[in-house]
């Protein structure tokens, strides 16, 4: 990585934020007690966490009503 470019460009380069997230989105939902994940069924969970976290699930919502 090419840390004076991104210091330059004002970018963040630690992985704090990152890490913060990989905590919120998924470890608190993937690693419940009891859970036992399928590769397809942690990507699907996975989707929907982010989708929902990022404040779009009303466009999820509004995809399926359209499609039902």
């Amino acid at each position: 990585m090419n840390y004076p470019k991104y210091l330059n460009r004002n970018l963040l380069i630690g992985s704090g934020a990152i890490e913060s997230a990989h905590r919120t989105v998924i470890q608190k939902r993937m690693k419940l007690s009891g859970q036992r994940w399928s590769e397809n069924g942690a990507k699907n969970m996975l989707n929907i966490r982010v989708v929902n976290m990022s404040g779009h699930w009303n466009r999820v919502q509004k995809f399926f009503r359209l499609r039902a």
